[in-house]
Parts: structure tokens; sequence; C-alpha cells
């Protein structure tokens, strides 16, 4: 039987990754630096629980999926997930680990639960995972990663409630899990932001942190938000702030919040909480 030891949600942003690395030709790194260094306590955090197992709700954004065929569940279904080229060149960093036998059991466990997936025997991964994940482990991953990419591109994409009850039937396919797997579940999409029309640059970051501070005991507050307001007052994009809910709806009631930090480093709000079981150790 698995265990699920908490939650993460976390903003994502290719610039992040460009401003880590120390990308020739970006001057705005000085700007990034507070961000960088408001993640230590999370890289602590994730050090402290040592989970076996990472599953990442996140979105792909055109660089694996395209609008000829994009699924709104897919779930990675291989031993290795290569990292994609967004055009950039490849970052230095390996690809990700996963586990054939977890994997399975969770995409079993999920469709039992009514959820019809996508099984990806390849899928490359891009900044939704790879521009924050070198900031909190370092490499070589020290874990096994389990990949659920979410359509946030496509109308209609999934609704907040079926976010927040996909993120139940993973907390129950953890758990019937054969392994003995400390599993990590983490939610990643940006917060307020927009790149696209007259609003362009838009940010909010005081919904930013409304979101923040409701998000691990309030969460009904704010999945009674319609997407659509969300959208208007933080930016088009910040509906990837639903896949947070997935996150959250594979915790239980008893948790604590272990830490929150938010920041405008650029043209987007980035923002991470870390919320840990408080029974399950």
């Amino acid at each position: 039987m698995g265990v699920v030891l908490g939650g993460m949600g976390i903003a994502h942003t290719p610039t992040m990754g460009h401003a880590y690395d120390g990308r020739e030709g970006i001057d705005f790194k000085d700007r990034w630096k507070q961000w960088f260094k408001g993640l230590a306590p999370v890289k602590q955090w994730i050090s402290e629980i040592a989970p076996t197992h990472i599953i990442v709700v996140y979105n792909d954004h055109l660089n694996y999926f395209d609008f000829s065929t994009y699924p709104t569940f897919a779930i990675g279904m291989s031993d290795h997930f290569p990292q994609a080229d967004e055009g950039w060149g490849k970052r230095a960093y390996p690809g990700m680990d996963g586990d054939v036998d977890f994997s399975a059991s969770v995409a079993e466990s999920l469709v039992a639960n009514g959820f019809d997936l996508t099984f990806c025997q390849e899928l490359e991964i891009d900044h939704g995972i790879y521009s924050w994940l070198p900031c909190l482990i370092d490499h070589p991953w020290p874990v096994k990663f389990l990949p659920i990419a979410v359509n946030m591109v496509m109308q209609p994409v999934p609704t907040p409630a079926r976010l927040l009850a996909l993120g139940s039937a993973l907390r129950s396919s953890v758990v019937d899990t054969a392994d003995d797997s400390r599993v990590l579940i983490v939610a990643t999409g940006g917060m307020s932001h927009q790149i696209t029309g007259r609003r362009f640059g838009l940010t909010n970051p005081k919904f930013d942190q409304f979101f923040l501070s409701k998000i691990t005991h309030e969460w009904d507050e704010l999945i009674s938000i319609p997407m659509s307001r969300i959208m208007q007052v933080a930016g088009t994009e910040a509906g990837e702030l639903a896949m947070w809910y997935a996150m959250r709806g594979a915790l239980s009631g008893s948790v604590r919040e272990v830490y929150s930090f938010h920041i405008r480093p650029e043209i987007t709000g980035c923002g991470v909480i870390a919320i840990e079981e408080s029974n399950d150790k």
C-alpha cells in the first residue's frame, strides 16, 4: 500500500528555467534571485519527506501534443521521459525516469474510478515541469516520476470540479498500489499572467496571494469561483490554476501548510505552496 506524503503547487514559466541556468544573452537573472531564494525551504522539505515517487499534474504547451490531437488527460506509461526541445535547445539536465509498474497501477485505478486516459508510451516533458524541477531537486533525480498532462489549451478544458475529482482518484490509486511507495503530488500551473492580446503582461499579485491563502483549508471557496472569472481578473493563462485543485483533491482534510511564497519576477506571478499530511509520515 502506498502513502501520500503531501502536495505541492507551483507556478511554471520558461523564463524561470532560463534565468536559473544563466542562459547567455538573458539580462534579467537578478529579478529572479528572490524567487530562487524563496524556493529553498521547499527544496529542504522535499528532501526531508523523501518521496519515492512524484506524480505531476501539468499542462503541455504544444511541445508534445498539438491541436490535431490534444487529450483531456494523458498519463505517462514509460520508464523514461526525455526533455522536450522548446526551440532553444535542451537544457543541461537528464530526462526523468518513470516506474511502469507504478504507472500501470495508478492508471488502472483511475480508469476504474471513471477517468478515460490517453496512455503515452512516449512523452516528452517541457517547461511545465522542467522550469522548476532543477530548482527543487538535485540531479540525477532521486525519485521516479509519473506525469499526467491536462488539456489547458484547447476548449473545452476540464472543470475545477473534475480536476478536484482527479485528485481524489489519484489518492485512491496510490493507496491501491501494491508497493510501499511514498508519493508527493505536485500540480503546476501558471498563476496570474496573460501572454496574448491587448492585456499582454497583465498580472494580479493580490489574487495570487488570495489563492495561496485559501488552497489548503478553504479550497471550497476557491472552487466556487468560475474559471472565467479567474481568467478575467488574473489573465487568461491563470486558468492553469485549476490544476492545483487536483493536488488539493489528493490530500486529506488533516493537513498542515508547511510553507508558501509569492513574487512577481517577470510578466507572470510566481507562487509555491507545500502542504503536508499530518498523519501520513
